[in-house]
């Protein structure tokens, strides 16, 4: 006979429930178990992973972006403590962090690493206004406050 009565449907659902239950409290660590070594796998940055790849050279550039004011009548407020007149002048880009990291030392014992990070900068005048030639003539904070 098949399985035709309310009965025999509820013991096949009641069934299938546990068994889904079952396989479910079993597949849950052993998921969690991969994710977790996957994860320590690429994520921790050392010599072979796509981290330390992506760590040593970013591919990312960095700009720095400043803004000068430029004194109009230094002769006055020097002369004559007149009040400065000022003209925002900028921004002047550079890139900057476009170098790898060098002497790069692992330290597993410690989980450190260690490097320098040369400095550099290079001036982009598509992303500026005006040049590195122009003249600024700015005021020595110093000075103004103590004087």
């Amino acid at each position: 006979m098949g399985c035709c009565n309310k009965l025999c449907g509820l013991k096949a659902g009641i069934g299938a429930g546990i068994a889904v239950a079952v396989l479910g409290i079993i597949l849950i660590p052993v998921g969690n178990n991969i994710i977790r070594e996957t994860v320590t796998k690429e994520l921790v940055i050392e010599p072979g992973t796509t981290a330390w790849d992506n760590w040593v050279s970013a591919d990312a550039p960095v700009y720095r972006q400043f803004w000068l004011f430029d004194v109009q009548n230094p002769q006055d407020v020097v002369e004559n403590g007149s009040k400065p007149k000022l003209v925002e002048k900028g921004p002047y880009t550079y890139k900057t962090r476009y170098l790898p990291k060098e002497n790069i030392t692992a330290n597993p014992e410690h989980y450190t690493i260690s490097f320098l990070l040369p400095a550099g900068a290079i001036f982009e005048p598509s992303m500026s206004v005006g040049s590195e030639e122009d003249s600024v003539t700015s005021l020595n904070l110093a000075v103004a406050v103590s004087g």
